[in-house]
């Protein structure tokens, strides 16, 4: 057995299904995605050795979940699942950092061979960070809440906690809008188009509170961006 965890995203059940009991059944944990935001979700949150990404998955591609994963948890390596077989495409996630690529119909024995290959070339690799703690406060990734020194406990939704945890990821710098839109909702309308992140932003600020010193780290650059800047404890 060993303790080698893989992510699955792939918007079609049955394969993911498939792919799930082989991996299982030789001794790996697997986490399960149908969406490329659920797979970036799970990227973020938890332990990943190597990810399995369908290139044509609804909410955001393979191709670009991969490059999240390259920007946001560098070193995590990656398989392109997909039933086209172009060479631009191939090139492509290649281009973005994918270790392998895997045309569908494939076999299941050979895919386990592509993995096992990938992870024995790639043993220290650098893990996904963790989530950050703050002064003053931790995160339960597990249950999405903030949980501060003085005991108070705020749960969020899972765009509020995705959207915090960006921000404690990258402190002292200015985020871009078109950044957050494509890093935490894996979108690329442009933000003059919709009023997801103040909206967001407001609704976790205030469950958080406007007067703790988490809350008061965040700026609203007009025309810019954002920024969050840790408190002084």
């Amino acid at each position: 057995m060993n303790n080698r965890c893989i992510l699955i995203a792939e918007d079609d059940a049955s394969i993911r299904q498939a792919l799930a009991d082989a991996l299982t059944g030789t001794g790996y944990t697997v986490h399960e995605a149908g969406d490329g935001r659920k797979a970036l979700e799970i990227l973020f949150t938890q332990h990943i050795d190597l990810a399995l990404l369908d290139v044509n998955m609804p909410e955001a591609d393979g191709f670009k979940v991969l490059a999240i994963m390259e920007k946001e948890c560098p070193g995590i390596p990656a398989i392109m699942l997909t039933a086209r077989g172009e060479e631009t495409d191939r090139v492509k996630g290649l281009q973005l950092g994918a270790d392998d690529y895997v045309v569908k119909p494939f076999s299941i024995l050979e895919l386990m061979a592509r993995i096992t290959a990938v992870l024995r070339r790639s043993p220290e690799r650098p893990k996904m960070p963790a989530i950050p703690s703050f002064p003053g406060g931790t995160i339960d990734p597990s249950a999405r809440t903030v949980i501060f020194d003085d005991g108070r406990t705020v749960a969020l939704s899972e765009k509020e906690f995705d959207l915090l945890v960006y921000f404690l990821r990258h402190p002292n710098r200015i985020i871009a809008q078109e950044e957050l839109l494509i890093r935490v909702w894996g979108k690329s309308a442009k933000p003059s188009q919709t009023r997801t992140i103040p909206v967001t932003l407001a609704r976790l600020r205030e469950k958080l509170g406007s007067d703790s010193a988490l809350t008061r780290g965040f700026e609203n650059m007009r025309g810019i961006g954002y920024s969050w800047t840790p408190p002084v404890i």
